[in-house]
Parts: C-alpha cells; sequence; structure tokens
C-alpha cells in the first residue's frame, strides 16, 4: 500500500492539498521515516498550517529535539514554545522553562503568560507572582492569592480582609502596622 500511496500524497501535498500532507507524514511515520515526516509538516508549517505546526511541535517532542523545538518557537511558532516549555519542565529545567515562556509571553502569547503562571504558582514563587502581577499578567494574581493562602494563614487572612495592592502585596488597615513583607 505504501509504494502506492506514499508518491500520490506527495504530488498531492505539492499542490497544497493539507489533509494529503497529514497523511503522507503519518504514513512516513508509520514507515520510520520520522525525518521524512518532519520535512514535510516543517513545509507546510512555515506555509502558515497551524495543524501541521501543532503535529511538528509534537515529533520534535516525541524524539527529544529541544533545539528544534527552540528553532520553531524563536521563529514565533507558540505550539513549539509551548511544547518546549513542557519538555524542559518535564526534563526538571524549570529555568529555562520560565525563559521560554516569559520571551512568549512578551511577545503577545496569552497562553504562555497563563502557563508561566501556572508554573511559578507551582513552584510557590511569591517574588515571580508578584513580578507578572505588576506585567499586567491576570493569571499571577489568581496563582499569587492561591499561594499566599496555602503559605500563611495570617496572609491569607489579611488578603481576605484587604484584598491586593497594585504591586501584588497585601493591603492592609490604616489603624494597623503595614505588615512584614509576605
Amino acid at each position: 500500500m505504501y509504494c502506492h500511496a506514499i508518491p500520490l500524497l506527495r504530488r498531492a501535498t505539492v499542490a497544497g492539498d493539507r489533509d494529503a500532507a497529514r497523511r503522507l507524514a503519518e504514513l512516513l511515520v508509520d514507515r520510520g521515516d520520522v525525518e521524512g515526516a518532519s520535512s514535510v509538516l516543517q513545509e507546510r508549517a512555515d506555509a502558515g498550517d497551524g495543524d501541521a505546526a501543532w503535529r511538528l511541535a509534537g515529533l520534535l517532542v516525541d524524539r527529544g529535539d529541544v533545539e528544534g523545538l527552540r528553532e520553531r518557537a524563536d521563529a514565533g511558532d507558540d505550539y513549539a514554545a509551548g511544547r518546549l516549555a513542557g519538555l524542559l519542565v518535564d526534563r526538571g529545567d524549570v529555568e529555562r522553562a520560565s525563559s521560554v515562556l516569559r520571551e512568549r509571553a512578551d511577545a503577545g502569547d496569552d497562553y504562555a503568560a497563563w502557563r508561566l503562571a501556572e508554573l511559578l504558582a507551582d513552584r510557590g514563587d511569591l517574588e515571580g507572582l508578584r513580578s507578572e502581577v505588576l506585567r499586567g499578567n491576570h493569571g499571577a494574581a489568581k496563582g499569587l492569592i492561591n499561594v499566599l493562602v496555602k503559605q500563611s494563614p495570617d496572609a491569607a487572612e489579611r488578603l481576605r480582609r484587604y484584598g491586593l495592592n497594585v504591586d501584588g502585596s497585601i493591603s492592609w488597615s490604616m489603624s494597623e502596622a503595614p505588615p512584614s513583607a509576605t
């Protein structure tokens, strides 16, 4: 079957058929030609095919190709950036994952900003979350509140009573002395 299907799918792919490109990539992977599948998907992804970009990022993750993902992310591929961050977290390289997400968030990627806030909250990184709140990351405000509640019952009570300041610190009553840094 492959000997007939692959040439036909290649011709259809060259003619711009997205479905043929997807099927061709699947067949190439099934045959063990991951490089060929990556090449087909990269061509389509570079032409603006989001499905191909998503599938290509998945292949790069499966191969553990951090550099390939980084190249795609640097070229503005949000799928590759998200998958790169996930791969780095899985490998325990949270600092690099945070850096990737920060770059994408700064470029206007809302999903990356949300994922960065989630990563910081999972680590209990109050200062990182406060910094994100100051940048206007709404997901970070929620993460900051959740971390404060977990880390300090006193802070949680002040938070409940007085809310947050714009800098991400907990407000306090004017009749009370300002609390120590939380």
